[in-house]
């Protein structure tokens, strides 16, 4: 089977759900392995006079747990955290070596992103910089570091010898070539979407929205219900 294992990597908890839980569960239930990388753990998400009481450590724990909820919802059971800074993520080599780290650990054939090469800004939630940040850390942390060992040679201490994911799959609507038929399961992707209680409140108006979304991003591959990306070989 293609694919036997995927790795999605977005910047904060429920960014997944938003973007591509319906594909994730579509490939956990053909018998793929899937998995998650969170770059930060959307401590700044939890927010009100009751929240000012937490501690930041309160906070992260909050979101991890409704990630990894949301995650167990779809068929994932491998959540990595890597706790950089909510709302302060930059594309550096502390970022790409994480984001290297993970990669060598999980050895995926598939990694999904944000699309770097978007630059619309029409969208507030959809361009927040960590979401930026993060699409191009990931870009370039699959060419050339992940596979060359050159990188971040102290992995290679820990065990973790180069690999190349045979493709990435980058999370867009415009310019789109690959698409998932989600119409089994965009049900799942709501109920891993109200996992995340701090943030959202999955009521009729959202979902309409998302099916919405989902409609527009299918038309191009001639589907009703998908969710859709710009596809790339990674260089070996």
């Amino acid at each position: 089977m293609e694919h036997q294992k995927i790795l999605i990597i977005c910047a904060h908890p429920d960014d997944i759900e938003f973007r591509c839980a319906g594909s994730v569960a579509r490939w956990t239930r053909e018998g793929r392995r899937v998995e998650y990388c969170l770059a930060t753990s959307g401590d700044k998400g939890v927010n009100g006079p009751e929240a000012r009481r937490l501690t930041i450590d309160d906070k992260r724990a909050i979101r991890e747990s409704e990630q990894r909820a949301a995650a167990a919802v779809v068929g994932v059971e491998q959540v990595y955290f890597l706790r950089h800074t909510d709302g302060e993520v930059r594309n550096t080599a502390e970022l790409r070596r994480d984001l290297v780290h993970v990669m060598r650990e999980c050895r995926p054939d598939l990694v999904v992103a944000d699309d770097p090469a978007n630059d619309a800004f029409d969208s507030f939630y959809g361009y927040h910089r960590d979401h930026r940040a993060v699409a191009k850390a990931v870009f370039d942390a699959l060419y050339p570091a992940v596979g060359n060992e050159n990188y971040f040679p102290e992995l290679l201490a820990e065990g973790l010898e180069p690999h190349t994911p045979k493709e990435a799959w980058f999370k867009t609507i415009r310019g789109a070539d690959t698409w998932v038929d989600i119409t089994d399961t965009f049900d799942l992707k709501i109920q891993a979407l109200h996992c995340h209680k701090s943030q959202v409140d999955p009521g009729e108006d959202l979902i309409t929205h998302l099916r919405d979304w989902a409609k527009r991003s299918g038309e191009a591959g001639g589907l009703g219900c998908a969710e859709s990306y710009r596809r790339m070989e990674v260089p070996g």
